[in-house]
């Protein structure tokens, strides 16, 4: 922004009640409007006297609002974050051109969260076939898993490439404290086909609730819980009878806790996995991780998918450091394991002319079949 601009923001910072203070401490600023004015400072704090921040404007917003959070948030985070903020109207500037706001003051409360506001993981592992043995060279791929009731989000978290040995190491991060409306807005729902099999058979331990299922492009709806929370005599509560009016409608998540608690009076009890509504349910103020992994293995033009899951075998709540194992499933091949036959393991050679591989010797005694490896051949997709 220009120095002859004719408008200017004072935004004085109060970090007075900050714990632990020591000087360095960084704080984002960023003030933005809807007529796209945007500017976004980074403030440091040597001492815990209050900074002011300045921004000028060549015209006086329709409405500036002022947000703030931890030195590590870029804008669009401050957008979508459950964090301080002020709204300046723009009658601010109908007495002067400056105008200089009381100071926005970093709460305890505040400053604890802005420290845990970003959770970051080591994920450490192997990719091995049906007999342990590593494969080599697979793309794996990492999905933070949310459920809501049978519908599923899924965002890739990182990806690696596997060591001769197998092993592979991911590093990512799990940001929280979002605004609800924002990260439901910005996440894919798709129904999840064996969790809603999952459901709907333990559902009907009790047949008489009523229950339909979910079509596989039906996205997120209150309206398949109707059927469930009407079949009690007991007439619903206001809160939820206006929020299911909302049905057919965007689902506010932050209005789904009552629904939640009724439904759960009215199903079976101790759902093996902990999805809405068995569990409590805000992922947008958790920063844990729910990872589901996928394992794919590329030969010229062809890919094989050698380990899909879904959330059904998501490894829910994972600490920041974590070692998992992946099992490859066997790939399909020009020639499979199955083909082995007695004949190959006494005339070895014959199979060595037929498959290119190198001869090995059989060890004495077993009968085993030559050591296979979905590498060794040309595998076609495994979808």
């Amino acid at each position: 922004m220009i120095a002859e601009s004719p408008f200017v923001l004072r935004v004085p910072i109060d970090v007075s009640q900050v714990p632990d203070f020591t000087p360095g401490q960084r704080i984002s600023v960023l003030a933005r409007s809807r007529q796209g004015y945007h500017e976004h400072r980074l403030v440091t704090f040597e001492t815990q006297d209050n900074v002011t921040v300045t921004f000028q404007l060549e015209q006086v917003p329709e409405s500036l609002r002022v947000l703030i959070g931890p030195g590590t948030a870029t804008p669009s985070d401050l957008r979508n974050l459950q964090t301080p903020f002020v709204i300046v109207p723009p009658s601010a500037w109908q007495a002067s051109a400056e105008v200089e706001l009381p100071a926005i003051r970093v709460s305890i409360w505040d400053w604890w969260w802005w420290q845990h506001w970003r959770q970051s993981f080591n994920v450490t592992g192997r990719v091995v076939n049906e007999y342990g043995r590593p494969v080599a060279g697979a793309a794996v791929s990492a999905f933070d898993v949310d459920a809501w009731w049978c519908w599923t989000t899924r965002e890739q978290v990182g990806s690696a490439v596997t060591e001769s040995d197998g092993s592979f190491f991911i590093e990512f991060a799990r940001c929280c404290g979002w605004r609800p409306s924002w990260w439901w807005a910005t996440r894919d729902w798709q129904v999840d086909a064996e969790l809603m099999e999952k459901i709907t058979s333990f559902v009907y331990q009790y047949p008489e609730l009523s229950l339909p299922a979910a079509d596989a492009n039906y996205a997120p709806s209150l309206e398949i819980f109707q059927p469930l929370l009407t079949s009690r005599t007991r007439p619903l509560p206001p809160r939820i009878a206006a929020t299911l009016s909302q049905a057919g409608k965007t689902i506010d998540p932050a209005a789904l806790e009552p629904i939640r608690e009724r439904l759960v009076e009215i199903l079976p009890r101790r759902f093996p996995l902990p999805v809405w509504p068995w569990s409590e349910w805000s992922p947008w103020e958790d920063c844990g991780a729910n990872l589901i992994f996928r394992v794919t293995e590329t030969q010229g033009n062809e890919t094989a998918v050698l380990v899909d899951e879904g959330p059904v075998s998501a490894r829910w709540d994972i600490p920041t450091r974590f070692d998992v194992t992946l099992f490859a499933r066997e790939a399909t091949c020009s020639r499979a394991s199955a083909d082995w036959t007695l004949v190959d393991h006494l005339f070895p050679q014959a199979l060595s002319i037929s498959t290119g591989q190198k001869q090995q010797e059989p060890s004495a005694g077993i009968l085993s079949p030559p050591l296979l490896n979905s590498s060794s051949f040309g595998c076609g997709s495994m979808e």
